[in-house]
């Protein structure tokens, strides 16, 4: 069938007019797509534009054949460059999306972690929607507060959740200007707003899953001036806040800050910077301070505040192989008469790793990956190519019976079930979490970091297989344990007890009984220091296929020995990473990262050039696995 013919439109530029009489070169970061381009060009604004045009507007502009988004970032009297100028094609917005003030930590922050300026305003500024704009007033006033940069390190209490611990730090300050908190997850934010709403406090969120007009009227009334406290996710670092004295930073350790798109920036990180950049004070919240902040607590950077606590910690190690030891059964016996218990598990699903009952040999596919269960009934199921088993037998000597070598949480409900008939028992995971549960009786089986909230408190929480925790092969695995523990341990009541499946003699034991997470912070870091891993060096992550990575090995090392690298660089790898494909490790002295960051950011501009594929790379990531 014949289609009509359709003609090409050749659209013409509109004509700019004259150049401003005043400034009339605006230096403008352009969302060109290109990540190696990351310097501004230079356009002439229309006399036209000139009164509306400021630093930080977002305009339209031309750029080789097409009409690109920019945001400006100077206007000047002169020409830097020695090409002649185009215009500005057109104003996108009546007010301006980013103050000098962030303009400069969005610099700071593509720098720093090897991206371009647009990289990084694709997460700090939302996209414009028209209709948002109407009705808006601008009404900001920009007063001088005289303040100097500060960062504190609050631990969170026991016996208390962390957004209500949260809000009493945000009730008892004293400090005039704007606030900004900026909390891990979505369910934070909503734990965070319900307390606000019921005590009767005014703000402005600027939540990233929001409705994109509602997010974007948002961002402009707060850019305006129009809250004094302002909440939202890691994104909400960058929003411009006139008159901003302090940052919160809540659970300042969860790896929820570090943006999952290039260039792969650090909420916390970028709240450090912002803070001296303007002289704010910055509060860190946490049960167990990241290493990183525990190394500037240590040198005196970060002021540490804590109240001396002490809570009731039962421990005792599983002789037998049984699940809950007979101490810890007693205890929960016990305190399920006076309310809920919260057991955390380890793991999600039903068996996260099969073997053979007689030989014990872990069950693999064909291909390579484990075998795992869905549910008591569910076939076995390869985790890499989904194949089912119906009618599985081991590969070793024949048994059909199945081992179950590492349980998730569907089996240890199924576990504690048995063990305390006729009680409630209520799952909580990622997938499907609880935010709160009554007073009465109940078995809470729950994942760390989604464990619901208790209205009177936990009778007992109980951690369960604390060596599975502590074995964890990520390279910040036991950092993240310890957390877990302190997070959880925080839930329990005023006459509530901890109980660990554990050796009673080991430091978490201690460290939770007295509420003080520094004996095992120091044992990290020196652990560190020995070993010379993050973060007493810092880390780069190359990815790419394997063949390229070891031609950069290569290049790097060659490179090292001609001093166009860093002294310091020590390179490992290529080794499989379980989403990105191959990878190598870059370790480096933290004087010579800016050295490393801006040769790989040189390696991919040629790549470009040859038309290459470009690395893809992360500097100091969450975890080196």
């Amino acid at each position: 069938m014949l289609r009509p013919l359709k003609l090409k439109i050749q659209q013409v530029a509109q004509p700019a007019g004259p150049a401003a009489a005043e400034l009339p070169i605006a230096s403008v970061w352009v969302d060109s797509g290109i990540s190696t381009l990351n310097e501004p060009f230079s356009y002439l604004i229309p006399e036209k534009l000139s009164s509306q045009i400021q630093i930080g507007s977002r305009v339209q502009v031309p750029f080789k054949d097409k009409h690109l988004e920019g945001i400006v970032i100077a206007r000047t009297a002169e020409n830097s460059e020695p090409r002649e100028l185009k215009s500005i094609y057109k104003l996108l917005g009546d007010f301006p999306v980013a103050s000098i003030e962030t303009l400069e930590i969005i610099k700071l922050t593509a720098d720093y972690w090897g991206g371009s300026p647009y990289d990084v305003i694709r997460s700090a500024i939302p996209p414009r929607v028209a209709a948002a704009e109407k009705n808006l007033v601008g009404s900001k006033t920009q007063i001088s507060f005289n303040l100097e940069a500060e960062a504190i390190f609050h631990l969170l209490p026991p016996k208390k959740d962390s957004i209500s611990a949260l809000m009493d730090l945000l009730e008892k300050s004293k400090a005039p200007g704007a606030k900004l908190v900026i909390v891990p997850t979505a369910r934070d934010l909503n734990h965070l707003e319900t307390g606000l709403k019921l005590a009767g406090i005014e703000y402005k969120s600027l939540d990233s899953n929001l409705p994109r007009a509602d997010r974007y009227r948002s961002f402009l009334e707060v850019s305006q001036g129009q809250a004094t406290l302002v909440i939202g996710m890691r994104a909400a670092i960058f929003a411009p806040i006139p008159n901003l004295t302090e940052i919160y930073l809540h659970q300042e350790n969860s790896e929820h800050y570090y943006e999952r798109r290039m260039p792969h920036w650090n909420a916390r990180e970028v709240a450090w910077l912002r803070s001296k950049l303007t002289n704010l004070k910055l509060h860190l919240l946490g049960y167990v301070p990241s290493l990183d902040v525990a190394i500037d607590i240590e040198a005196k950077e970060i002021s540490y505040r804590a109240k001396q606590e002490r809570i009731s910690v039962l421990a005792q190690a599983s002789s037998n192989g049984e699940l809950i030891p007979t101490r810890i059964y007693q205890l929960v016996r016990k305190a399920l008469a006076a309310g809920p218990i919260l057991f955390i598990v380890p793991a999600k699903g039903y068996a996260t790793a099969i073997s053979c009952a007689k030989c014990r040999n872990i069950a693999l596919c064909e291909c390579s990956g484990k075998l795992t269960k869905s549910s008591a009934k569910s076939e076995p199921t390869c985790v890499l190519c989904s194949k089912k088993f119906p009618n599985w037998k081991c590969g070793w000597c024949g048994e059909a019976k199945i081992f179950l070598t590492s349980r998730g949480i569907e089996r240890f409900a199924e576990e504690i079930g048995r063990s305390f008939p006729n009680q409630l028992v209520i799952q909580s995971t990622a997938n499907d979490s609880r935010d709160y549960v009554g007073a009465e009786p109940a078995l809470v089986i729950s994942t760390p970091g989604v464990e619901p909230v208790a209205k009177d408190g936990y009778s007992a929480v109980v951690i369960l297989q604390v060596d599975r925790f502590l074995s964890s092969s990520a390279s910040n695995g036991v950092e993240r344990a310890y957390s877990n523990f302190f997070a959880a341990g925080a839930l329990i009541s005023e006459t509530g007890t901890v109980a660990l499946v554990h050796d009673d003699g080991a430091p978490i034991t201690s460290a939770l009984t007295t509420w003080n997470p520094a004996t095992i912070s120091k044992r990290e870091i020196e652990q560190r220091i020995a070993l010379q891993l993050p973060p007493i060096t810092n880390a780069v992550l190359v990815f790419a296929e394997s063949t390229e990575l070891l031609r950069l090995k290569r290049a790097l090392e060659s490179a090292k020995q001609d001093t166009r690298a860093p002294k310091s660089l020590r390179v490992y790898g290529p080794t499989t990473h379980a989403i990105d494909g191959t990878k190598i490790t870059l370790l480096v002295e933290p004087a010579e990262l800016e050295e490393l960051v801006s040769l790989l950011r040189e390696i991919n501009k040629r790549r470009a050039i040859s038309k290459k594929p470009l690395l893809s790379y992360r500097v100091n990531p969450y975890s080196l696995d």
